[in-house]
């Protein structure tokens, strides 16, 4: 799945391995950090709603096809920054932001809409937090 994502996000045609298993070069904009990256090793394929937030929400009670479905959704999944990735680990926008202003409000935008679509279970505590960010972000 990860070379497939690598190849579908690229920008420019992609260069393989010599034995054409993996993308090794492409050119990928980490929405995250908006910045450009040419080499697919310095790069996570994110899950926006992380597998594990999921997993604390509501997840872990679903079919196996569900959760396939969940994990494999292009809607949730971006290419970004190994590091930045990392430290997002599996928060949501109540504990985490990207570190692109710019890109803010889409990310608490569209990790709500994968958060409905799934109907994740979010408290009370979060969602007013979510809410005090998305109006700091998207005005």
């Amino acid at each position: 799945m990860r070379q497939e994502l690598l190849q579908k996000l690229s920008t420019t045609i992609v260069s393989f391995s010599q034995n054409t298993c993996r993308v090794i070069k492409g050119r990928w904009l980490d929405p995250y950090t908006d910045k450009i990256f040419f080499e697919s090793r310095q790069l996570d394929i994110d899950h926006l709603v992380p597998l594990k937030y999921g997993r604390d929400r509501g997840a872990h009670s679903w079919t196996f096809q569900k959760r396939v479905q969940f994990s494999n959704d292009p809607a949730n999944l971006f290419a970004v920054q190994k590091s930045v990735n990392r430290q997002k680990s599996a928060y949501g926008p109540a504990e985490w932001l990207p570190p692109s202003i710019n890109f803010r409000c889409q990310y608490i935008l569209r990790f709500q809409r994968i958060v409905k679509k799934y109907t994740l279970d979010q408290n009370t505590a979060e969602l007013r937090l979510i809410k005090q960010a998305q109006q700091q972000y998207c005005g």
